[in-house]
């Protein structure tokens, strides 16, 4: 028996962390195959906001970066535990940088995740339009070559900050020197010469400057991971190398100082 009168509006997101790894989950309403976070659009609402609702509710996980996918038809699917017509509306979307994959927290629509790398996934019992999107994202997510990249940098970015686990250290700032490049493309800023095509150097300095402050870091190596997600989710760096610097860290040396890299 039908009980619908017309097709259900739905979105899913292919949630993608730093490492790459995609988020699966497993529910009894998909009989036990793999599938993505997500469900119904409700009214007045976006499908970007029905997504990132979704997500929240069924996870407990926040997305950037989300970019829009494709439209499958889900017509009666024999995987789905009732008899229904389903047009999802999928996505793709990055881990939020302030958020772990430990964090993941089920509600009742699901009873278990799987952080995974998206070729593997396909290994899995997945159902039908999980397949398709992941095969997509496969497809679309293969960097292509641009004949103008190249590195923006800042050197010798002095932050005066608490960092340090020693009680003094915690107490009284202390100098933190920051080298930072990224790689981006720079096709669109020479095409427009605009501001707006590029990466704002100065902007990305404050950046590392506002991290500092707020958190207060213990340790350099936290401090340096959070400077490469900032490049990559909000000045979407392809790649992303930071070296730290803490002059006063050893008295008998000049610096103490750690180096960090990440691809997107």
């Amino acid at each position: 028996m039908i009980e619908q009168e017309r097709p259900l509006v739905t979105v899913g997101g292919l949630v993608v962390a730093s490492d790459g790894q995609i988020l699966l989950v497993r529910s009894k309403k998909w009989h036990d195959l793999y599938s993505l976070p997500g469900g119904k659009v409700e009214i007045g609402e976006t499908r970007e906001e029905a997504l990132r609702r979704e997500i929240w509710e069924e996870t407990r996980l926040k997305i950037t970066q989300v970019r829009f996918a494709l439209v499958q038809e889900c017509i009666f699917s024999p995987e789905f535990w009732q008899k229904r017509h389903f047009v999802m509306n999928d996505y793709i979307a990055d881990l939020d940088p302030t958020c772990t994959k430990e964090q993941v927290l089920l509600n009742d629509e699901a009873y278990a995740f799987l952080w995974i790398d998206p070729q593997q996934a396909l290994q899995l019992s997945l159902h039908h339009e999980c397949r398709i999107l992941i095969e997509w994202y496969l497809k679309h997510s293969q960097p292509v070559e641009s004949p103008f990249e190249g590195i923006i940098g800042i050197h010798r970015h002095h932050i005066q900050c608490i960092i340090g686990v020693y009680p003094k250290e915690r107490q009284q700032e202390q100098t933190v020197v920051v080298d930072l490049k990224i790689k981006i493309d720079f096709s669109a800023c020479l095409a427009s010469n605009r501001m707006e095509d590029t990466v704002d150097y100065v902007a990305l300095a404050q950046a590392c400057t506002q991290l500092a402050h707020e958190k207060k870091y213990l340790l350099l190596e936290t401090f340096a991971r959070d400077v490469l997600d900032v490049c990559v989710h909000q000045f979407h760096a392809q790649w992303a190398w930071v070296c730290l610097r803490k002059p006063a860290a050893i008295p008998e040396a000049e610096y103490a100082y750690i180096e960090l890299e990440r691809y997107r």
